[in-house]
């Protein structure tokens, strides 16, 4: 279900530019102890730059009910020219209670419930903060609609894992999702998509820890595009290269 914001659809340096209102810069010293919502951004956006992505599509959303942020980007290499077939797609979630410790720190949580006078159970206990940096690659439309039956899918599902664990470190668990519609009186494939999730959690109080979690997964992603281009691209697609 869409959130009730409605998402903004600029240049990166539109949305969170390097210097904001007063020279404050997206990279501030964690006074609070954790990062904020546009740390993450930029830091995410100089990986994938570090990383020879080109990321477009931005969208910057904000639930109007909860207040939880939302941010997403498309991505490929920065040598492939539009339109492309073959593409990541990026995005995580920051609830709205991240915003408040990320500029006041871990009393803003209990300064909202009594004095600074008050003993509490909760002082000198820091917060436990994660999010989940989701990551999905879909495959080229000229490679799927060609897929005409279950067991296609299921050789295909097995391809793209297989691929992935060839070209990562880690044991990320990869879902493959396909989807299917209608048209006319058949039922023809729409999309197949592969993605898995980053868990970010230190990350949040060390910025140093940040910029290098990104840094390996925008080199990641590009590998993972390059190499989804060789096996899934379309013949076409490789000569107008």
């Amino acid at each position: 279900m869409p959130p009730n914001g409605s998402p903004k659809r600029k240049h990166f340096d539109d949305i969170f530019p390097d210097e904001l209102v007063g020279g404050e810069t997206r990279f501030q010293p964690l006074n609070s102890g954790y990062v904020g919502f546009e740390m993450v951004v930029g830091a995410l956006i100089s990986a994938a730059s570090e990383a020879r992505l080109r990321l477009f599509e931005a969208a910057s959303t904000l639930d109007t009910t909860t207040l939880e942020r939302r941010f997403s980007a498309s991505c490929v290499p920065q040598e492939w020219h539009h339109p492309v077939e073959l593409w990541a797609e990026i995005s995580f979630y920051w609830p709205a209670e991240y915003t408040a410790l990320s500029l006041y720190g871990d009393e803003v949580i209990c300064d909202m419930y009594h004095a600074e006078n008050v003993p509490c159970r909760h002082q000198n206990l820091p917060a436990s903060l994660f999010t989940e940096l989701e990551v999905e690659y879909l495959l080229p439309f000229e490679f799927v609609r060609r897929l005409d039956s279950d067991e296609g899918i299921e050789r295909t599902a097995r391809r793209i894992r297989q691929l992935f664990t060839d070209v990562v470190e880690h044991d990320n668990i990869v879902g493959v999702e396909a989807k299917a519609l209608f048209t006319g009186d058949d039922l023809q494939l729409s999309s197949i998509k592969a993605g898995h999730l980053w868990v970010l959690d230190e990350e949040l109080s060390d910025f140093t820890l940040l910029r290098g979690a990104f840094a390996e997964v925008g080199e990641e992603i590009r590998t993972v595009l390059l190499r989804f281009h060789q096996e899934f691209a379309s013949k076409q697609d490789k000569l107008d290269e």
